[in-house]
């Protein structure tokens, strides 16, 4: 049931979201660094695959967007 609310970390952090798609995004891309970042402590010599350095560039994207107030690239897509 989508209640509107993305809550991390034992209400440590808590988003509002406006649309289930977002939550849902959100979460998705959540999940992914999550598993990048565990894989990366594992075995720091590792290359990340393609598939796992898409999903930090669209990270990247989300922070420069939130830092500069503007997007330096296409978030919707693999773009660039």
């Amino acid at each position: 049931m989508y209640s509107g609310m993305i809550i991390i970390d034992g209400n440590r952090v808590r988003f509002s979201v406006d649309d289930w798609k977002v939550m849902l995004a959100i979460k998705t891309l959540r999940q992914k660094l999550r598993q990048v970042t565990a894989q990366s402590f594992r075995d720091p010599g590792r290359q990340l695959s393609p598939q796992q350095q898409s999903w930090l560039i669209i990270w990247e994207k989300m922070v420069d967007y939130h830092e500069n107030g503007k997007a330096n690239g296409d978030l919707h897509g693999m773009g660039s």
